[in-house]
């Protein structure tokens, strides 16, 4: 018998989702903090897509560019899926 990772069920989880339903179930199992952050880290790489630069990305958003870096580099080493959806 295999067993799923954490990562494997909660894609499983997830796919099983009626779209009409997600936004709903997000809402149930995150707070207002990790739905606010999971945000916030898809904005800065639309913005860091469409070229703008980290330090500016950081004073649009009120973050540090720290935080925007941490996003530059899932643009350059990840998996490039997420560039798709961007």
């Amino acid at each position: 018998m295999t067993t799923n990772t954490p990562l494997e069920s909660l894609v499983t989880f997830i796919t099983s989702i009626k779209e009409k339903h997600l936004a709903d179930i997000l809402d149930d199992l995150l707070s207002p903090k990790e739905i606010q952050e999971f945000a916030e880290r898809i904005e800065i790489l639309r913005k860091l897509e469409k070229g703008q630069a980290q330090r500016a990305i950081a004073a649009d958003l009120g973050i540090s560019v720290t935080t925007v870096s941490r996003g530059s580099r899932v643009l350059q080493y990840g998996k490039q899926k997420i560039k798709k959806y961007l």
